[in-house]
């Protein structure tokens, strides 16, 4: 298989990962998938991004595991198929081990282990015209991708098996409706909409940033208690900095802030 199967570009501490089998609405093969956990990789081991944007190259987003791929495993033994499901899924997943928030700009279609790796992503800006849907149970096969605990953290427990049961995809207007985007927008401004977002977040200290990507899904998780005393902690270690003084200083001055944006 030719070609980059993963493009990654940054520019202005956004970085922009695009998977990219426009031609084969970028199904995930076993081969980009380790490409994206390079790509991830390379992006975790960098200090200068401060926000990741995951998009699809062409008219999808992604439509899903690859089907020539699904149709080796038919003949493989359970034991093989259960190693290789989970590293593939850990490798496309991988995205949720970056320190930094992250935006899927999803520009068309979102299926299967597509729409999984929309919904792993922080904030998802969506084209008004696309569908996202799970027909993992309409083809005999249980979910994967972990969409069941992304999806009952967004839509509910009645929502989440509506969506796993049926496989019926959805519009744009009822994933919005049902909290699974934060925007929609027209197809043509997905990647403007993005940058936007990405850009007004990248303008925030990167301190702040990366702490609140762990305290956010840590809230989710724990208790009032625990958000509390992490409050407590990352605030303290906030004021030792210099953009912290910066910020505050900016206040009183009334001007804009320039931050020495250190981590």
């Amino acid at each position: 298989m030719g070609g980059i199967l993963v493009e990654v570009t940054t520019k202005d501490r956004i970085c922009v990962l695009t998977l990219n089998q426009p031609d084969k609405l970028n199904a995930m093969s076993e081969e980009m998938a380790k490409a994206f956990q390079a790509a991830v990789g390379k992006i975790r081991d960098d200090s200068e991004p401060k926000i990741a944007v995951v998009t699809g190259a062409g008219r999808a987003f992604s439509a899903g595991a690859d089907l020539n791929m699904m149709t080796a495993m038919l003949e493989a033994k359970p034991v093989d198929n259960k190693k290789f499901i989970f590293d593939f899924y850990n490798c496309l997943l991988s995205i949720m081990d970056l320190k930094i928030p992250t935006i899927a700009a999803i520009n068309g279609h979102a299926i299967g282990a597509g729409a999984g790796l929309a919904l792993a992503c922080d904030m998802r800006i969506a084209a008004n015209n696309c569908k996202i849907g799970f027909p993992f149970a309409q083809m005999g096969l249980h979910p994967g991708m972990g969409v069941e605990y992304f999806l009952s953290k967004t839509v509910g427990r009645a929502g989440t098996f509506e969506l796993l049961m049926t496989g019926d995809p959805i519009s744009a207007e009822e994933g919005y409706r049902m909290g699974l985007f934060n925007h929609i927008v027209a197809p043509e401004a997905v990647m403007e909409r993005a940058m936007v977002l990405a850009r007004k977040i990248a303008s925030v200290p990167v301190l702040p940033i990366r702490m609140l990507k762990d305290s956010i899904d840590a809230a989710m998780n724990g208790n009032f208690l625990d958000t509390l005393h992490r409050e407590a902690t990352y605030q303290s270690l906030c004021f030792m900095s210099d953009d912290m003084r910066e910020g505050i200083n900016a206040i009183k001055e009334k001007r804009k802030p320039v931050f020495k944006d250190e981590f």
